[in-house]
C-alpha cells in the first residue's frame, strides 16, 4: 500500500513549516533549500517545484514566521503590557534568527525587507488600539520611534542582560508614555 500524494497547497505547507523549524536555530540567510528538501524527503528540484526561487522559498517562510510573531504578540491578554511582555518574551526564546530577520531587513534585502516593515506596522497598530492613542501621522510616528528603541533594547538585553527583565519591561513602558504624552 503507498502514501497518498500531498497536494500542492499541503507540500507547500510542510516545506514551509521545515523552515519555521529551523528558524530558532539557523538565521535566514543560512537557510539552505538542501537541509529543507532532505528533511521534507523530497529532491532539491521539487522543492522549486513548489516555490519558484529560494527567495520565494524565504519569502514565505518569513512572512510565516511574521505572521507567528503578531498573531503571538497580540493576540494574548493584557493590552500594551501584555503586548510588550510576549514580544521579550518572543525576542528571548527566538533572539538568533529575530536579530537575522532585522539585520536582513536592514541589510536591504527587499523580500525580508518588506516581511519585516508589514510585521512592524501590525505591532504598531496593535499599539496603537492597545494604549488608546489616535492613529494619526504623529502618533504613528512616536510610536514607530518607540518601537524601533524597544526592539534595540531588548535584542541588546537579551546578549548582554545589564539589567532585570521587570527593568526593561519598566523603561520600555516608561518610554512610551513620555514620548505619547503631549
Amino acid at each position: 500500500m503507498t502514501a497518498a500524494r500531498r497536494t500542492a497547497a499541503d507540500r507547500r505547507a510542510q516545506l514551509v513549516e521545515i523552515g519555521l523549524e529551523l528558524l530558532p536555530t539557523t538565521p535566514v540567510p543560512e537557510l539552505t533549500v538542501d537541509e529543507v528538501a532532505r528533511r521534507a524527503g523530497i529532491s532539491r528540484s521539487l522543492l522549486f517545484h513548489y516555490f519558484a526561487t529560494k527567495t520565494d522559498y524565504i519569502d514565505a517562510v518569513t512572512t510565516a514566521a511574521a505572521d507567528l510573531l503578531c498573531s503571538h504578540v497580540l493576540g494574548g491578554p493584557g493590552a500594551q503590557a501584555g503586548m510588550l511582555d510576549r514580544f521579550v518574551g518572543w525576542v528571548e526564546t527566538y533572539r538568533d534568527s529575530y536579530v537575522a530577520f532585522v539585520r536582513g531587513a536592514v541589510a536591504g534585502d527587499p523580500a525580508v525587507a518588506d516581511v519585516y516593515t508589514r510585521a512592524r506596522e501590525r505591532l504598531v497598530d496593535g499599539t496603537l488600539e492597545a494604549v488608546g492613542l489616535p492613529d494619526d501621522p504623529r502618533h504613528r510616528q512616536l510610536v514607530r520611534s518607540w518601537f524601533a528603541f524597544t526592539e534595540d533594547l531588548v535584542i541588546g538585553w537579551t546578549a548582554d542582560p545589564t539589567m532585570t527583565r521587570d527593568e526593561v519591561l519598566g523603561l520600555a513602558t516608561d518610554v512610551l508614555a513620555r514620548i505619547t504624552a503631549r
